[in-house]
């Protein structure tokens, strides 16, 4: 029999100021890996790239360093932390947790699929979505079991990279990149290229491309790990709610001694990352310096993203700042609607939908874009959250989710 239970979405008043504060910081990170690629990074060569004007250059070397991975992976965190405040809840309350994450998963990877196929083809919804309905297996496990599974998920990527350098010529790897280039000629635009595609005038010609790059995007997760490393920060997430909620809740936090050391290893490692990228013109190279620059990066996303946590966490907990918390999280009460609006924005101030910049601005630029579409998100933001509790896709999300679900 089901019923209703009385569940219902948190409230402005119930939610975590600093969880969402920092998931409105997080948006600004991913903004500023986004925006490189719609501004067309992906449509030069390497040869190009190391060839780019010093200013361009030296925003890309910034963003390799502070943001590439690191506020994904915040962002990974917080979704593993935001999984263990909805089971709390649910047990608390007596309620069937499994039956209500499933269908919440099921209707974020709709939304990811939409976004994916319509928007840009760089959606990380659809992925969060699927390793988001393997949480419930963890959430009994003890610390020591879940820290097992932490390391074992974030070495697989490693192991993956060393297995693809020594059989990169098996034709599995490229499967999916093959059947692409295939639909492609098929479609009539073989001898288009993908600077051309994103910024022509033809709207079905935008919309192919974007396809098109959709599709071997399963592959490129394996081939980065992605899947492996994402569900670990998830579990990561889940741990540290675990100990920290608490003490959040009484804002009682400190920063750990382990916690600087892992920022600092974190700033060390992405800063080889950096220079290796910065060098070669490529995030990704099956060489011996690649397998290097593979290594660090895992490393240093992971640990700079927990390390740039924890201080954020301790700032908030100093009661200093709080006219910059309570702002971020205004943007953080929306993170989904602000993701996709970002995404559309990008779109269209680049490709062909709209104004088919890609290329044509500098990355020089890319902050004041950022900064513009940021101040533009958080606008709205407070403008929409003074008359309504949740945002117009939150609102969507909530409403598929939260329906009578089968007590225990």
């Amino acid at each position: 029999m089901y019923t209703n239970t009385g569940i219902k979405p948190t409230t402005g008043s119930e939610r975590l100021q600093v969880l969402d504060a920092l998931r409105g910081f997080a948006l600004f990170g991913i903004l500023l890996a986004n925006l490189y690629s719609f501004m067309g990074y992906n449509t030069y060569s390497p040869e190009e790239i190391v060839l780019l004007p010093i200013f361009d250059r030296a925003v890309l070397f910034f963003i390799d360093w502070f943001v590439e991975g690191k506020f994904y992976g915040i962002f990974s965190i917080l979704f593993g932390v935001g999984f263990a405040l909805q089971a709390e809840r649910f047990r608390a309350a007596e309620v069937n947790f499994s039956t209500f994450w499933f269908r919440r998963m099921i209707v974020l990877c709709c939304i990811g699929l939409l976004h994916m196929y319509l928007v840009w083809n760089g959606d990380i919804l659809t992925l969060y979505s699927i390793l988001g309905m393997l949480l419930p297996m963890f959430l009994t496990l003890s610390n020591r079991t879940l820290a097992r599974w932490i390391l074992v998920l974030l070495l697989i990527p490693l192991l993956i990279h060393g297995m693809l350098y020594l059989t990169q010529e098996a034709l599995f790897w490229g499967a999916m990149r093959r059947f692409s280039i295939s639909l492609k000629t098929q479609w009539g635009f073989a001898d288009r290229s993908l600077l051309e595609m994103r910024t022509s005038d033809s709207a079905i010609e935008v919309f192919s491309i974007n396809v098109l790059q959709a599709i071997p995007r399963p592959m490129s997760y394996l081939l980065s790990g992605r899947y492996f490393q994402v569900l670990g920060l998830f579990i990561i997430g889940l741990l540290l709610a675990r100990n920290w909620l608490p003490k959040i809740r009484n804002s009682d936090i400190t920063v750990p001694p382990g916690a600087i050391w892992i920022g600092i290893i974190g700033l060390l490692t992405s800063f080889g990352y950096a220079v290796i990228k910065a060098a070669t013109g490529t995030p990704f190279a099956l060489s011996k310096t690649g397998l290097i620059q593979g290594v660090i990066y895992h490393v240093g996303s992971t640990s700079l993203a927990l390390g740039i946590s924890m201080l954020f966490l301790n700032l908030w907990a100093s009661g200093r700042a709080k006219f910059v918390f309570r702002n971020l999280a205004v943007l953080g009460r929306m993170a989904l609607t602000n993701y996709i609006f970002q995404n559309v924005t990008a779109v269209l101030l680049f490709f062909g939908y709209g104004f088919a910049l890609m290329r044509e601005v500098p990355f020089a630029f890319l902050p004041l874009f950022a900064a513009g579409i940021l101040a533009a998100q958080w606008a709205f933001s407070r403008a929409w959250l003074s008359r309504f509790k949740q945002g117009p896709l939150e609102f969507a999300w909530r409403k598929l989710t939260y329906r009578p679900i089968k007590p225990k």
